[in-house]
């Protein structure tokens, strides 16, 4: 019986820190999920679509570009990439939803929690100022409350789930 025990502590003590089983130790941090669309607006009003984490809530729009910038906050595709349209894999412009997977793999994204998660829409050819959001994160019952997301270190946060209804965008953050 001792030596039942004995294994049995040995076996404890090699397994407790194993968490992400017979997975790299290096896989990339990040977050994924679906991008519902409702209401698409004419083709030549959607210039670009991109998702953008904020770790905290916009306040003004002086500062959103700095930002961006300055990589407080991330954005997927990153800039100088081809935006979601633009996506080769997957047919984006009037379809029902795509997949998305906003990864530390080829990005700036950090582990952290972002309290703003949102589809950014380019409307216009101004791309400095025709921008407003689609759809946000959200996990309450009204589609405009934004929810946290935690990104965790060699972690894929799955059912980041966004809904972009274009009829009804949500509010800018900013006031």
């Amino acid at each position: 019986m001792k030596q039942f025990a004995l294994w049995g502590a040995i076996l404890v003590a090699c397994c407790a820190g194993c968490d992400t089983g017979l997975g790299p130790p290096d896989a990339p941090s990040g977050f994924s999920g679906v991008i519902h669309f409702k209401h698409w607006p004419p083709a030549d009003s959607v210039q670009e679509l991109r998702v953008i984490a904020f770790p905290e809530y916009p306040s003004d729009s002086a500062s959103i570009l700095l930002d961006i910038l300055y990589g407080y906050a991330i954005v997927y595709p990153q800039i100088g990439q081809h935006n979601l349209l633009e996506d080769t894999t997957q047919q984006v412009l009037f379809a029902d939803s795509i997949h998305y997977s906003f990864t530390t793999a080829g990005t700036t994204l950090k582990v952290g929690v972002y309290s703003y998660v949102a589809l950014a829409w380019r409307y216009g050819s101004n791309v400095f100022a025709d921008w407003r959001p689609a759809g946000v994160y959200t996990m309450g019952p009204g589609p405009f409350d934004p929810a946290s997301v935690r990104v965790l270190l060699h972690k894929n946060v799955t059912g980041i789930d966004i809904v972009a209804d274009f009829a009804n965008p949500p509010p800018r953050p900013w006031r």
